[in-house]
């Protein structure tokens, strides 16, 4: 993938949004997958995507956080995508589901709450990189667990167009 490191654009403020994630979709990641782009870098098609399955959060559940680090010393820059999870009653289904992705290369699409569609996973899987499960102490505690995916890689999260998921990138019912 080439690199463009020339500034040809600004910033403009925009109207106000809001933050989060509405919606999630998880797949098993496989390099043999190609992605096409649109003039803006937009995710625009993918060939030989996997199944993503549909992991429901509840509002203020889910969210996506990407840091960039920087090395002046070394001349590198990549990008650390996390993907945080929360799962409500701990049985033996989720528990299962749980374990297969803490083993699993993933890739995953996410609509946020403004109403955009990102894709994790473009350039490399992504990895969970923590969870917990528990089922609490208090009766109002948290039955369920947390998970966290990590990805590493040159450009980051990109844009998808949401006409992609559903057609090139195959749903789960």
């Amino acid at each position: 993938m080439a690199f463009n490191c020339i500034l040809d654009s600004g910033y403009v403020l925009d109207c106000n949004s809001v933050g989060g994630v509405e919606k999630v979709w998880l797949g098993t990641w496989d390099g043999d997958t190609t992605y096409t782009f649109d003039a803006d870098s937009v995710v625009s098609g993918a060939t030989d995507a996997g199944t993503v399955y549909n992991f429901e959060q509840d509002i203020e559940f889910a969210g996506l956080e990407q840091a960039g680090q920087f090395s002046r010393e070394n001349g590198t820059v990549f990008y650390e995508s996390n993907l945080s999870l929360k799962f409500t009653n701990l049985d033996k289904d989720l528990r299962n589901t749980l374990v297969a992705i803490g083993r699993a290369p993933i890739y995953a699409v996410v609509k946020s709450n403004a109403g955009e569609y990102y894709i994790l996973g473009v350039e490399s899987a992504g990895r969970a990189t923590e969870g917990v499960a528990s089922l609490g102490v208090a009766l109002g505690d948290m039955n369920g667990a947390t998970l966290t995916i990590q990805w590493k890689s040159a450009s980051g999260a990109y844009l998808l167009d949401e006409t992609v998921l559903g057609t090139d990138i195959p749903v789960a019912p």
